[in-house]
């Protein structure tokens, strides 16, 4: 199916995002559903790098994405994870970046943590966004003040107000001992989903109510799950508590917290104190 966009002087910007994010639901489920036939037939898998695998159906949902993606709008610019970064490719005011499998390790164990994302990026901002597990059958989208949706049925963050959540983070830091005074009646996500992307989305659509990783992450890891967790009413920043700018020259994120307005600020606060903690041994 095309999404003509409207032509000469008549384009109007929202209705062209509100096509574009038509564009990218109808992708992603298309993407989706080829990751899953994948899984049943088997792909051959290999690394990249140390501890960082791909498979042959990272390279195909790629393909198939940017053939979707690229023949539609060939006017935007393009950075994925499974396409050699080629900085002249970003140049453009509208992106897109494309996850298309986040959790591949998950994926190469036959479980269900994976997804598609997918985002289109306007001068480093996401104002549309899309993660879809083709396991759960679950499609999350929103667009840039549009709200955040599940399904097409509304989406919000929970109202959680301590420090003794429901967080999905990482064991090795929150669980210790020596973190305990810092988080006091904290709940950990078990297993913890392998894709990032995931994990946000399960912060958007109120099932638990906070993420933080501390350790680097990639644009596409984030991109559509931000603006997910934002136009579900929450607050998502790099560990340091920064702006999250997409699309820039590095295009690695000093990890990211994720939570609801009031909560964020109480996980930033003792996470500095534990971050201070850790830097001074």
């Amino acid at each position: 199916m095309g999404w003509p966009l409207p032509a000469g002087d008549a384009l109007d910007a929202d209705l062209a995002l509100l096509q574009d994010l038509a564009l990218l639901k109808d992708v992603a489920r298309e993407a989706g559903e080829l990751a899953l036939d994948w899984m049943r037939r088997g792909a051959r898998s290999w690394d990249k790098s140390h501890n960082n695998p791909v498979t042959e159906a990272d390279i195909a949902v790629n393909d198939l994405i940017a053939k979707r993606l690229r023949g539609a709008r060939p006017e935007y610019g393009w950075l994925s994870e499974e396409t050699k970064d080629n900085p002249l490719d970003r140049t453009q005011d509208k992106v897109w970046v494309v996850d298309p499998i986040d959790g591949t390790k998950a994926f190469v164990k036959g479980d269900t943590g994976f997804c598609v994302a997918i985002a289109r990026i306007d001068k480093g901002e996401p104002v549309a966004g899309v993660v879809y597990n083709p396991n759960f059958n679950e499609l999350l989208h929103a667009r840039l003040h549009g709200g955040a949706f599940l399904n097409d049925r509304p989406i919000r963050v929970t109202q959680a107000s301590g420090v003794g959540c429901r967080m999905v983070g990482q064991p090795d830091v929150f669980a210790r001992a020596d973190a305990a005074t810092h988080w006091p009646g904290i709940e950990l996500i078990s297993p913890m989903p392998n894709a990032m992307a995931w994990r946000l989305c399960l912060v958007a659509a109120g099932r638990w109510d906070a993420a933080v990783a501390l350790n680097p992450k990639s644009d596409w890891d984030l991109a559509a799950a931000v603006l997910l967790v934002r136009e579900a009413g929450g607050i998502a920043t790099d560990r340091d508590g920064q702006p999250l700018v997409f699309n820039r020259p590095s295009i690695t994120q000093r990890g990211v917290v994720a939570a609801g307005a009031v909560l964020h600020p109480l996980i930033m606060e003792r996470l500095q104190k534990l971050l201070s903690q850790q830097d001074s041994r």
